[in-house]
């Protein structure tokens, strides 16, 4: 038996569909899915699991949350939680729940936990948790900081995670900000988006 060929030119999704029934591909695709889809759930219900001892203790602090992404995806401001955010940072949490604590955890209220944001942004390997590293540090960041994110900036054994750092010294009206700005401009991970940031002072600076 011979497989049909795939007709010629677009088709509609149920033509599509149709054609992949025909030519038995259609079963094995829905496994596939069925797979992923299990695996899914079996991540999500492991990371609840490890984020129990943190979703206890901002509920008991008065946040209804389930998770600490709920924090990152709010409109409303949670300094009480804080704290408790940087408590649970360093502890061996998958990696996907460090990114959700440090992502909750870009806010200015962050800079009280300015010396374990920036360590664990040091020695943070896992990519996505190294950006919402990041991200707090930015966040978090003001004048008197300044002097720590450009030694961050700088630091190229951090890699393309460095990105997330250029708001800070965008938004800083420290002088030492827009000079370092201008030395990373030939930074390959960094010349970029500081072209773009270069631009944008410039046009406010009119």
């Amino acid at each position: 038996m011979t497989t049909p060929r795939r007709p010629r030119g677009r088709m509609t999704a149920a033509e599509h569909e149709a054609w992949l029934k025909e030519t038995g591909q259609y079963a094995a695709m829905e496994e596939r899915r069925r797979l992923q889809e299990e695996e899914r759930l079996m991540r999500e219900a492991e990371y609840r699991r490890a984020e129990a001892p943190l979703v206890d203790e901002l509920r008991a602090a008065g946040y209804q949350v389930q998770s600490a992404w709920d924090l990152v995806n709010t409109s409303s401001s949670y300094p009480k939680a804080v704290p408790i955010l940087l408590a649970h940072l360093p502890r061996p949490y998958p990696a996907a729940v460090r990114e959700g604590i440090a992502r909750a955890l870009a806010v200015r209220e962050a800079s009280c936990g300015w010396e374990v944001l920036t360590r664990l942004y040091r020695d943070e390997h896992e990519v996505r948790a190294k950006d919402g590293l990041a991200l707090a540090i930015a966040a978090a960041a003001n004048d008197e900081l300044i002097g720590d994110v450009i030694a961050l900036a700088r630091d190229t054994s951090q890699g393309p995670s460095r990105l997330l750092l250029l708001n800070a010294l965008e938004r800083s009206a420290d002088p030492r900000a827009r000079a370092a700005l201008i030395d990373l401009g030939t930074d390959p991970d960094l010349t970029k988006e500081i072209q773009v940031i270069l631009r944008r002072l410039k046009r406010a600076n009119r």
